[in-house]
């Protein structure tokens, strides 16, 4: 039934609602009003019976009390009450009758004929000793209600009859009178009719006031619909007109003020839409172009990590061909001292041939060969000019090589050098000297002293050449020395391009992680982007002003 309910109108539910609501009145009256109604009629009509019966009592109370005060014998006393009583009526037509204990008729006014007469055997349409039945309640409980069938005065037809007694005793006699149960239905019926007048009207009259009340809700309710579809289908300009203040006027008013709400929101939907949308798309650009440098990055972070390790090698070499170097310095070094000792031992033989040429001219012979043993070492000292004039050569060349690093040596190997070349110098004009003593042995002795002053200048030469080549053993091991912590750094630094070639990879490593990450990050807008072209739809459905953004690419 609910279900069925759901598809009806607003008006048919309160047309229902108000049959449901009338159904109990309906059958309240039936079910509740009437047997109550009933009930109380009865119950008046039972108090009525016994007031009536105490009024007739009172009538023979009042006759007894003349007999006990001389005024009325009994039988006048009886004779007075019973005719007074017998002409008693009360609702027009009901009457009082009396028999005593011995079920004889005593008084009763439409049955003349059967006064002083024995009712024992009187019975009514149902058989009923009525009489007997009064009597014997007499007797038992002195009064009370009997029910039987009688006769209306001048009617044939039996009919329920209630009646109710009650024993005077002083004289014997019950009195009693009843009632119809006829009257009390009739009396029901009309009142029935009267309350389903009066049931019908009230309803018809709230039929009346329901339909214009439910047609003064629905109305507005129906206006609230058909504008709410007007909101559905996406216009905003409908309004609701507000006549009232009550409940449907502030809903009607609450519904303007919704509308003008979401149309604000959709207005504001459709913007953050468009706006979405552009920055979707600028995010999705700049997506693309940080994962293409990011991949870039990564390729170039792979080509440095070759490098590094290229040069690392390089350095590698570069420490193994500084180690040669180094022994090569020191065995020229080595050599240099040897050089050295053997121009400290020419100086001491020059000193020798300065002596003899002092002291006498006769030592020419010995200065010859003291001069082929000069020409020898002179050749020695030409060789080891040589060699460092090369090892010169070389010094200079590694210091190039060293860069910065090698600009000392640079300078060493430019004096070592000069060096060299005033040595050979030397050596040479040693050897024309030399040669000259040999053409002018014979004219020694003249020239005795120029040769002397020269020999003291080749002592002078061998001195310094003594002292370059000291420098050059010097600087020689100054070199092995540097040469050596050359190598060490070149290893290290060949170990530190190694590491920095491992961290360079697994920063390419992180690029190429980088660049998945921005590719998600880009798949992220692009599912941003279809999102917001959704909602830019949904809100275009309700604003047909708002267009398409310019520049937002279909997903």
């Amino acid at each position: 039934m609910a279900l069925a309910l759901r598809h009806r109108s607003l008006l048919t539910k309160l047309y229902i609602a108000m049959g449901v609501v009338a159904l109990p009145l309906l059958l309240l009256q039936p079910l509740y009003v009437l047997p109550a109604i009933r009930a109380q009629l009865e119950e008046d009509r039972s108090r009525g019976l016994r007031q009536v019966v105490e009024t007739a009592y009172g009538v023979l109370e009042t006759y007894e009390a003349r007999v006990r005060a001389g005024e009325l014998t009994t039988a006048q006393a009886q004779t007075e009450a019973a005719r007074l009583l017998q002409q008693l009526r009360y609702g027009r037509v009901e009457y009082f009758w009396i028999n005593d204990l011995s079920t004889r008729l005593v008084m009763h006014p439409y049955l003349p004929a059967m006064l002083g007469k024995d009712l024992t055997g009187y019975r009514d349409a149902d058989g009923k000793a009525v009489f007997v039945d009064i009597v014997k309640l007499a007797r038992d409980k002195g009064e009370g209600f009997i029910p039987y069938l009688a006769t209306r005065p001048g009617e044939t037809t039996p009919l329920p009859k209630e009646s109710y007694v009650k024993l005077f005793a002083p004289w014997g006699w019950v009195v009693g009178t009843g009632v119809y149960v006829e009257d009390i239905d009739k009396e029901m019926l009309g009142l029935q009719q009267r309350l389903l007048l009066a049931v019908c009207a009230t309803l018809v009259l709230a039929l009346l006031v329901g339909a214009a009340f439910s047609r003064a809700v629905v109305k507005p309710v129906r206006g609230l619909a058909a504008a709410a579809r007007s909101v559905e289908k996406g216009d905003f300009s409908v309004t609701v007109p507000v006549q009232s203040q009550d409940e449907l006027g502030k809903l009607g008013h609450a519904f303007n003020t919704m509308v003008y709400g979401v149309r604000d929101m959709v207005k504001g939907l459709a913007d953050v839409a468009i706006a979405t949308v552009a920055d979707a798309d600028r995010i999705r650009r700049s997506a693309d172009a940080l994962s293409k440098a990011t991949r870039e990055q990564s390729d170039q972070l792979q080509q440095l990590a070759e490098s590094v390790q290229q040069m690392s090698r390089g350095l590698s070499q570069d420490a193994e061909q500084a180690l040669t170097t180094a022994e090569v310095a020191a065995s020229n070094g080595r050599m240099a001292e040897e050089g050295g000792d053997a121009v400290k031992h020419a100086s001491r033989k020059i000193s020798e041939i300065v002596e003899v040429v002092q002291k006498s001219e006769e030592m020419v012979v010995r200065l010859q060969t003291s001069g082929a043993a000069v020409a020898q070492m002179l050749q020695l000292i030409q060789d080891v000019s040589n060699e460092t004039n090369v090892l010169a050569v070389n010094t200079a060349i590694e210091a190039a090589r060293a860069g910065e690093h090698g600009k000392g040596f640079g300078v060493v190997a430019n004096e070592v050098r000069k060096l060299a070349h005033r040595s050979r110098e030397a050596v040479e004009q040693i050897e024309h000297l030399l040669k000259k003593n040999q053409e002018d042995t014979s004219n020694a002795a003249a020239l005795m002293r120029q040769g002397t002053l020269r020999v003291e200048e080749g002592m002078q030469l061998s001195s310094t050449t003594a002292e370059a080549l000291s420098r050059i053993v010097t600087g020689t091991r100054e070199i092995h020395l540097r040469v050596g912590q050359l190598a060490v750094d070149g290893a290290r630094q060949s170990s530190s391009g190694e590491t920095i070639a491992e961290r360079i990879k697994t920063l390419s490593n992180n690029s190429l992680e980088a660049v998945q990450g921005v590719n998600h990050i880009a798949q992220a807008v692009v599912d941003l982007h279809a999102q917001a072209q959704q909602l830019w739809a949904l809100a275009a459905r309700f604003s047909p002003e708002h267009r398409e953004p310019k520049g937002a690419e279909k997903s």
